[in-house]
């Protein structure tokens, strides 16, 4: 479980078959969704989603590395 700034978040890697691709998905420790990044499988865009909270830096840089490693990219 990461920590930023004195936070801990949580990590889910899943499949939307309704958005047709992958996603990473970071919550607070008491379960409030936070950002998503969201990678579709029809043309292999990237899309970072916050849900309109203020996030550290550190948070988003990781997120984005942790995508590039664990979601497909077909570009």
């Amino acid at each position: 479980m990461p920590s930023f700034d004195g936070k801990d978040y949580k990590v889910l890697v899943g499949s939307d078959i309704h958005r047709d691709g992958m996603y990473l998905e970071v919550t607070e420790h008491e379960g409030q969704n936070v950002a998503e990044i969201f990678c579709s499988d029809a043309n292999g865009s990237m899309v970072l989603t916050t849900l309109g909270n203020a996030l550290p830096l550190s948070l988003i840089e990781w997120m984005i590395g942790e995508a590039k490693n664990r979601l497909p990219q077909s570009n």
